[in-house]
C-alpha cells in the first residue's frame, strides 16, 4: 500500500510539471502571428541575399508503381525529404511556454518547389497538390517538409535482352527558376532509403541512389538513378517454352505417315500458333528498331522454320504420289542416306609361278596387288520408288530441323544469360 501509494504520488506530480510546460493554443497563436508578421514567402530565406540557400534533400522511395515499355515510362511513389534554414522563423520556446515546434502551411512560407524534369502529363512541383502537408519549423530556424507523390517521367527502354533485361531509369528533379546562385542542393544521403518499400511483381529493384549535378552550368538538378531488373519467370514460361514445344510438335510433321492426310494440317496449324505468339509479345514491346530484342529475331526463326516445313510438307506429298521412275542419281542419294550402298576394292591380280615344293600338299600361292579403285556391287540389287524418296526427304528434313531448333535455342540463352551480343 505504501509502494503504491508512492508511485500514485510520483505520477501526479509528473502530470502537473507536464500541464504548467506544456504549451497551450494562445501560445502557439501568439507565435505563429509573431513569426507570421511582415512574412514575405517569396523571398528566399537567406540574410545574405547574394549567397545561395542550401537544401539538404534525401528520397524515400515506396514503390515501383508502373514501367512501361510501350511508352517508355516510369512511375514510382516516393518522398522528397528537404531540410533548409529560414532565420525569419526562429524563436525563444521559453518565452511561447516551451514551444520547441511548429507547424505552418506550406503555402504560407517559402519552400523548395521541385519539379520533374521529364514529366509525361503536366509540369507541376512535387507537393503541389498536397496544400494539407504542413512544413515544419524548429526554433532555431530549421525546416522540414516531406511532400509524397506520384512521379512519372520517362525512361529510355533496352529491351535488347529482353526478357532477361536490366533498366536504368533517372527521376530527375530541378528547382523552377532557381539558378545554382540562388538556391544550392545537396545530397544527405547518396543511397535512396527503402524502409517503406514494397516489392513489386515484374521488376526486381537492385539499386537506387541520387546524384546531384548542373543544367547549362547554372540550373541545379537532383536525380534518384533506379536500376531494375526484370523477372522473367512470366515471359519464359508464357512465350519462350510454349514457342519450343511448337517446334518440336512442328518436326513431328515429317513423322507423320503421308497417308494420314494431316500432314498440311499439322504445319500450318503451327504456322499460326508461332504467328500469334509473335504477334503478342510484339504487342508488349516498345515499337523501336533500335534496338531491337533479342526474342524477337528467336521467334522469327521458329516462323521461318515453320514456314519451310510447310513447304517441304508439300512438295514432299507431291513426291510421294508420284509414280514416274525414280532418276539414278536420286536412287544412288537414296541408298547413301539409307546407308544401303555397299563398296568393295577392285583387285587387279598377277599370278607368278612360284617354285614347286617338296612338300606334295602346299598349293601355289597368287600374289594379289591391290589398287585403290572401288566398285559399286548395288546399283541395281534394289529398286527404289517415290515413297523411298519421300521418307529420305523427311529424314534429312526432320534431322535439320531438329538442329535448327536445338541451335537457335542454344544461342538465344547463350545472348541473354551473358547480356552480350556476338559482334561484342
Amino acid at each position: 500500500m505504501v509502494r503504491t501509494g508512492y508511485v500514485g504520488a510520483v505520477l501526479t506530480a509528473v502530470s502537473l510539471v507536464t500541464f504548467i510546460d506544456a504549451q497551450t493554443i494562445d501560445d502557439v497563436s501568439q507565435l505563429h502571428k509573431t513569426v507570421m508578421s511582415g512574412y514575405n514567402k517569396d523571398i528566399r530565406p537567406a540574410i545574405d541575399q547574394s549567397q545561395p540557400v542550401f537544401v539538404n534533400v534525401s528520397f524515400e522511395l515506396i514503390s515501383i508503381r508502373e514501367l512501361d515499355e510501350i511508352m517508355e515510362k516510369i512511375s514510382i511513389v516516393g518522398i522528397l525529404w528537404m531540410f533548409w534554414e529560414d532565420p525569419r522563423i526562429s524563436w525563444n520556446p521559453l518565452a511561447y511556454n516551451n514551444t520547441f515546434t511548429t507547424r505552418i502551411s506550406n503555402q504560407n512560407v517559402w519552400k523548395p518547389d521541385l519539379i520533374l524534369a521529364h514529366p509525361i502529363d503536366m509540369t507541376k512541383a512535387i507537393g503541389f497538390d498536397h496544400s494539407w502537408y504542413p512544413v515544419r519549423y524548429k526554433y532555431n530556424g530549421m525546416a522540414l517538409w516531406a511532400p509524397g507523390d506520384v512521379m512519372t517521367t520517362t525512361c529510355n527502354i533496352d529491351i535488347t535482352f529482353y526478357p532477361f533485361d536490366k533498366q536504368s531509369c533517372e527521376v530527375t528533379f530541378i528547382p523552377w527558376g532557381s539558378r545554382i546562385s540562388e538556391m544550392f542542393i545537396h545530397v544527405a544521403e547518396k543511397e535512396v532509403s527503402r524502409k517503406l518499400f514494397s516489392e513489386n511483381g515484374v521488376w526486381e529493384l537492385k539499386k537506387a541512389t541520387t546524384v546531384t549535378g548542373l543544367i547549362d552550368n547554372m540550373y541545379p538538378t537532383y536525380s534518384v538513378v533506379i536500376e531494375l531488373q526484370r523477372r522473367p519467370t512470366y515471359i519464359i514460361v508464357n512465350a519462350v517454352l510454349p514457342v519450343l514445344f511448337m517446334g518440336l510438335l512442328n518436326v513431328l510433321v515429317f513423322y507423320l505417315p503421308a497417308k494420314s492426310g494431316e500432314r498440311v494440317s499439322l504445319a500450318i496449324t503451327v504456322l499460326l500458333a508461332i504467328a500469334v505468339f509473335l504477334t503478342l509479345v510484339g504487342d508488349n514491346m516498345p515499337k523501336t528498331s533500335q534496338p531491337m530484342s533479342i526474342l524477337c529475331y528467336f521467334l522469327l526463326t521458329n516462323l521461318v522454320l515453320s514456314s519451310l516445313i510447310m513447304v517441304v510438307t508439300v512438295v514432299n506429298l507431291r513426291i510421294y504420289y508420284k509414280e514416274t521412275e525414280v532418276p539414278r542419281w536420286l536412287r544412288s542419294c537414296v541408298l547413301i542416306f539409307k546407308c544401303k550402298r555397299k563398296f568393295r576394292h577392285k583387285n587387279d591380280t598377277k599370278v607368278d609361278a612360284l617354285t614347286e615344293s617338296k612338300d606334295a600338299d602346299v598349293k601355289k600361292s597368287p600374289e594379289v596387288v591391290v589398287k585403290d579403285n572401288w566398285v559399286n556391287e548395288s546399283d541395281d540389287t534394289e529398286s527404289i520408288t517415290w515413297r523411298d524418296v519421300s521418307e529420305t526427304v523427311d529424314l534429312v528434313f526432320g534431322i535439320s530441323a531438329i538442329v535448327w531448333l536445338c541451335l537457335t535455342a542454344l544461342v538465344f540463352f547463350s545472348m541473354v544469360s551473358t547480356q552480350r551480343l556476338p559482334e561484342n
